[in-house]
């Protein structure tokens, strides 16, 4: 098998976004700019593309739902760790301490909207081969759909940027929740 015969398992465009954003993810840490469009595209697409690449590399595909929430819910998280390394603090409280209701709003969309994407990506995952110009044309750049790689990498970056919005609320609730004693207020 020759190394030009296309399609790869791993196309030639992820591969190269997440080098780049390995490379984006360095220089915003190392400088601290985490405001930068560039800072935040690279650190979503840099665990997203290694998670991707690790799975197809090492595990099986028997369970790609599995991969493909725990790939959105490490992909998101590791987001969140890279923006902080690069001086990124998120700041959702008003004066008072509370959460501002646009916020919870915010939240309960995103938690719907995260629910409603996952349900349709895992009931209609579509056909493992190409019929079609464009869908050579994406499995060239993208590498192979009938290989776990690809249905990763699109689906855990989605997902991965709506669970963004969702975790940092999560998280501040939990501490709240522990820091009141476990009580409900």
């Amino acid at each position: 098998m020759s190394l030009l015969n296309l399609p790869w398992v791993i196309g030639p465009i992820p591969i190269v976004i997440t080098v780049w954003a390995a490379y984006a993810c360095g220089i915003a840490v190392a400088k601290q700019r985490p405001t930068s469009g560039e800072a935040f595209l690279a650190a979503l697409m840099f665990p997203i593309g290694l998670i991707a690449i690790v799975y197809q590399l090492f595990l099986s595909d028997r369970n790609l739902n599995v991969a493909l929430i725990t790939s959105q819910l490490m992909g998101s998280i590791f987001f969140l760790i890279i923006m902080h390394a690069s001086g990124w603090r998120r700041i959702t409280e008003s004066h008072d301490g509370k959460e501002s209701p646009i916020v919870m709003k915010y939240f309960t969309m995103l938690v719907f909207v995260f629910v409603l994407y996952n349900t349709f990506i895992l009931n209609f995952r579509g056909d493992d081969h190409c019929t079609i110009a464009k869908c050579f044309v994406l499995e060239w750049g993208l590498g192979r759909i009938d290989q776990p790689f690809s249905r990763l990498y699109l689906g855990g970056a989605f997902g991965a940027l709506i669970l963004i919005g969702v975790l940092p609320i999560l998280f501040k609730g939990l501490l709240k929740f522990i820091r009141d004693g476990f009580r409900i207020k």
